[in-house]
């Protein structure tokens, strides 16, 4: 029995580091490779599973998470890849950097950037874990850690969708009619499951 569990999570581990490093070469190399993409996501699935079946599900998702999280890491610290920081202000011949209009717009972009990465995703995740975890039929349990895991990867696409799009007002505007839909089923079925 103690066998089984220590290659089930052996492998499961192994997954997880080949899923991680899948992506990245996925991510890194140029073009467009869904299906490089959809395989190392699979394979984060099969870690997951993996460990759910050894421990539970409660535990598995979560070591499994921890596992991923601790491979980015030491791929990103292998690589070298890390966000080098702000690039340098270039001044301009007169000597200022920018007029004074062009400043006041960018802080309105960065604030309403910022409102829009803390406030959208969050009510994205949150809404998106509270319809799997009232529409789904499983136990308890699984649809405590399943709402849970959908919230934060809701959250964590939704946010990195803010941030990377030049355009503000695609996110904000997919984010928001999300968030209005889901709330609008939610509203409408709560009614319908206490009567």
């Amino acid at each position: 029995m103690q066998d089984s569990f220590y290659f089930i999570a052996g492998l499961a581990s192994i997954f997880s580091l080949v899923g991680v490093y899948t992506l990245y070469l996925a991510w890194s190399s140029k073009g467009t490779q869904p299906l490089r993409k959809w395989l190392g996501w699979g394979i984060l699935v099969l870690s997951a599973a993996g460990w759910s079946s050894v421990v539970g599900v409660e535990y598995g998702i979560s070591i499994a998470t921890l596992i991923v999280i601790v491979a980015v890491f030491i791929l990103l610290a292998l690589t070298g890849d890390w966000p080098s920081g702000p690039r340098p202000v270039v001044k301009q011949r007169s000597g200022n950097t920018l007029e004074p209009g062009a400043l006041r717009q960018l802080w309105l972009r960065g604030i309403f950037r910022f409102l829009g990465a803390v406030l959208l995703p969050t009510a994205s995740g949150l809404i998106a874990g509270l319809l799997f975890f009232g529409f789904t039929d499983f136990s308890d349990s699984w649809r405590l850690v399943g709402g849970a895991f959908v919230t934060v990867t809701i959250w964590t696409l939704a946010l990195v969708w803010v941030c990377a799009d030049k355009k503000l007002l695609r996110p904000s505007a997919g984010l928001l009619a999300f968030s209005v839909l889901s709330g609008l089923i939610l509203k409408l079925a709560i009614p319908a499951v206490t009567a």
